[in-house]
C-alpha cells in the first residue's frame, strides 16, 4: 500500500484529488491540506511516499515545499498552468497534472509512481497485464533531460532505450543519444510507466520497440539489445 497526501488551497481542487484517490487499492491517501505549511509539517511528523502537490498556494508554493520536502517523498505536480512543466521535472516529479484532473490522466500519473515507489524497495516494476487501463504513450508526449547546461525535448515514442553507467543515464532514441546525471529510479520516473519496463538493474525499454524476446535478453529496433534480469523476467514477457 503506498500512502499519500494532497496539498492545494482550492477545495474543490482537494475534492477532485480525494475522489480519485477512492477509486485506486493500491493508493491510501492519509490526509488533505489547504496550507502547504500545515502539510510540511505533517510530512516531517508522519512522513508518506507520495504528495499531490498544487503549485500556485499562497505562503508556501509547490515548487518551494518540494525544495523543503526533500527528494525522499515522491511529488505529482497539481496546476492549472502548463508553464511550470520544465521547472517540475527539473526537481524529479513524478509527474505533471493539468487541472481539472482527469482520472484516467491521474491513474496513469499514479502508476509511474507506484513503479518508481517498486524500485525503491528492490521490486520490479509490475507486468503490464497487471496493471489498469494501460496503454501505450501517445504520440506526441514529451519528456525534458536535463544534460550538462542543455535542456533536451525527447519524444517518447522516440525513445528506444535508457542505460544505466555509474552516475549517468544514457538515453538512446531514433536519431541520437542523450546522457543525463540520472539514476534508474529518477529516469524511469520521467516515462510513461505503461509504455516503458526495466529488463535490468541498467537498463529500461520501450515496449513498442521490443522486436524480440529471448530469456536472457530483448532485441530492440535498430538492432539494440538489452539483458533480461531474472527478477525483472515476468515484466517483460
Amino acid at each position: 500500500m503506498m500512502r499519500a497526501i494532497c496539498v492545494d488551497d482550492e477545495p474543490k481542487a482537494l475534492e477532485i484529488i480525494q475522489r480519485h484517490c477512492e477509486k485506486i487499492p493500491f493508493l491510501q491517501l492519509t490526509g488533505s491540506f489547504r496550507n502547504a505549511l500545515d502539510a510540511l509539517d505533517s510530512l516531517g511528523r508522519d512522513p508518506v511516499e507520495l504528495v499531490f502537490l498544487d503549485i500556485n498556494m499562497p505562503q508556501l508554493s509547490g515548487l518551494k515545499f518540494r525544495e523543503m520536502a526533500g527528494e525522499q517523498v515522491m511529488i505529482i505536480f497539481t496546476t492549472a498552468y502548463s508553464e511550470y512543466a520544465v521547472e517540475s521535472y527539473e526537481m524529479n516529479a513524478v509527474d505533471y497534472l493539468v487541472k481539472p484532473v482527469a482520472f484516467e490522466r491521474f491513474l496513469k500519473a499514479v502508476i509511474k509512481a507506484r513503479d518508481l515507489f517498486r524500485l525503491k524497495r528492490g521490486e520490479p516494476a509490475l507486468a503490464a497485464e497487471e496493471k489498469r487501463d494501460p496503454e501505450p504513450a501517445a504520440p506526441g508526449n514529451r519528456i525534458y533531460v536535463k544534460s550538462g547546461t542543455k535542456l533536451y525535448t525527447l519524444r517518447t515514442e522516440d525513445i528506444i532505450f535508457l542505460e544505466k553507467d555509474g552516475n549517468y543515464i544514457t538515453f538512446h532514441t531514433t536519431d541520437q543519444r542523450v546522457v543525463a546525471r540520472l539514476n534508474i529510479a529518477q529516469a524511469f520516473a520521467l516515462l510513461p510507466a505503461d509504455a516503458f519496463v526495466q529488463t535490468h538493474k541498467s537498463f529500461i525499454v520501450a515496449r513498442r520497440h521490443i522486436k524480440v524476446v529471448e530469456a536472457h535478453q530483448v532485441t530492440l529496433t535498430g538492432g539494440h539489445t538489452a539483458p533480461v534480469g531474472r527478477v525483472f523476467r515476468d515484466g517483460v514477457v
